[in-house]
């Protein structure tokens, strides 16, 4: 029965540091302690959470999927360790200069390099931490309250805080050069009918969307992957996998490396919606900072716009 169980938190840092080392020795040493130590403690906590985490092959450890699903949370709790003791140096050391950023890996790679580039230029020195993670897992962490900005695709309520929208155009289709579409200059729903096609999660926003368009026009693509990035989307797009439709980001940031665009003769609107702690004086330099993502998104919407005019 584990309710109301309570994981000694030296087990967690072994286990941690276990899956990180790749090993019982090497764990050892980085925690500065004894391999019958680590096992020992290895032994307990499978013992407490009624599940196997490795499998143990004389002094070999493999880790069981058990293993993978729990350290991914267990890696969210030390990231989050790490990044209060970084706010923590940067209070000590007058952390006005110092800016946390939350959002999804598709605005971590197609538009916050240029956001950061133009406003870190523009200033006196300043530190930015920019935490990446998918949606789903991104809406908790925003909770713990220790980041300046918030940016997701999805609209959530948060208690004590501030949220907003940035319009960027509208979702585009994106294709490997030469496939038989890019012959197209707007592509129809019935264009992707058994087209292979690379798809979102089915928790991501933009994805019920699309479904709901093809079911509504009969269309039936033939779903090659599943991921749950637009970066893993257009990855797989460019590597020739199938086709897809993203945000106009992304679609941009991937037409710069080969892939081509169309636009699609559904409007589906895309936004970043924006975050921010509602208590408290609100910092300028994190006013700064949304000015400058409002530019580069009015920018990239712009180039959108002309990669869709450059194809009629």
């Amino acid at each position: 029965m584990l309710t109301g169980m309570r994981l000694n938190q030296r087990q967690i840092e072994i286990f941690n540091a276990v899956m990180a080392n790749k090993s019982m020795t090497a764990a050892a040493e980085a925690l500065r302690t004894s391999q019958p130590t680590i096992s020992r403690e290895l032994r307990d906590l499978e013992q407490q959470i009624g599940f196997n985490l490795f499998h143990r092959f004389g002094r070999r450890l493999t880790p069981t999927n058990e293993a993978q699903m729990f350290h991914s949370v267990v890696l969210r709790s030390f990231v989050g360790l790490e990044e209060i003791s970084r706010v923590a140096m940067s209070i000590r050391g007058h952390g006005a200069n110092h800016l946390r950023i939350a959002c999804i890996p598709a605005y971590a790679e197609a538009i916050l390099p240029l956001v950061a580039n133009q406003f870190l230029s523009s200033r006196k020195p300043v530190h930015l931490s920019v935490h990446s993670l998918e949606e789903v897992l991104l809406v908790n962490d925003l909770t713990t309250r220790i980041f300046d900005i918030g940016l997701t695709e999805g609209c959530h309520d948060y208690e004590k805080a501030a949220t907003e929208s940035i319009e960027v155009g509208e979702v585009m289709c994106v294709l490997p050069a030469g496939h038989a579409l890019t012959s197209r200059q707007l592509l129809e729903p019935h264009d992707f009918e058994n087209v292979d096609f690379v798809y979102f999660s089915h928790e991501d926003p933009y994805r019920r969307k699309l479904d709901i368009i093809f079911e509504q026009g009969g269309v039936n693509p033939r779903y090659r992957v599943e991921t749950t990035t637009a970066t893993g989307v257009c990855s797989m797009v460019a590597a020739g996998v199938g086709v897809s439709i993203v945000n106009p980001l992304t679609a941009v940031h991937y037409a710069r490396k080969g892939i081509v665009l169309r636009r699609f003769s559904v409007c589906v609107p895309y936004r970043i919606h924006l975050w921010r702690p509602s208590d408290g004086l609100q910092s300028a330099l994190a006013n700064q900072f949304i000015r400058t993502l409002r530019e580069t998104a009015k920018g990239m919407k712009a180039e959108a716009d002309l990669l869709a005019r450059a194809i009629d």
